[in-house]
């Protein structure tokens, strides 16, 4: 069962002026040391923003496997669609529960 928990936020367009954030539950298959490639977490990412702003933003959180531990933060890239500008962004994993776990996505105000 997927749960979603997702906060208001800004439109994508309005991203310097605002901070989003923006969480969901997701569900996968993880390996028995409890990671998952950084590909899923910034699909989970994008999608919860998607959810929000009614845009999907492009994620690069890199190459590695991301354990599944409460408070681990991935470091991360978001390019906004509309104006190809790009922002920090940190995605945060909490309530980790076997392969369950929820991401809060925060980003930057200011385009790199």
């Amino acid at each position: 069962m997927t749960r979603r928990r997702l906060l208001p936020i800004g439109a994508l367009v309005a991203l310097p002026a605002s901070l989003l954030l923006a969480g969901c539950s997701f569900s996968a298959s993880a390996s028995a040391s409890l990671t998952v490639p950084a590909s899923d977490i910034e699909d989970t990412a994008a999608g919860a923003l998607e959810e929000q702003v009614g845009t999907r933003p492009d994620l690069d959180c890199g190459d590695e496997r991301v354990k599944l531990i409460d408070d681990t933060t991935v470091d991360c890239t978001l390019t906004d669609p509309s104006s190809g500008s790009e922002y920090d962004a940190v995605v945060t994993i909490s309530d980790v529960e076997g392969t369950k776990y929820h991401v809060a996505v925060q980003v930057a105000d200011t385009a790199n």
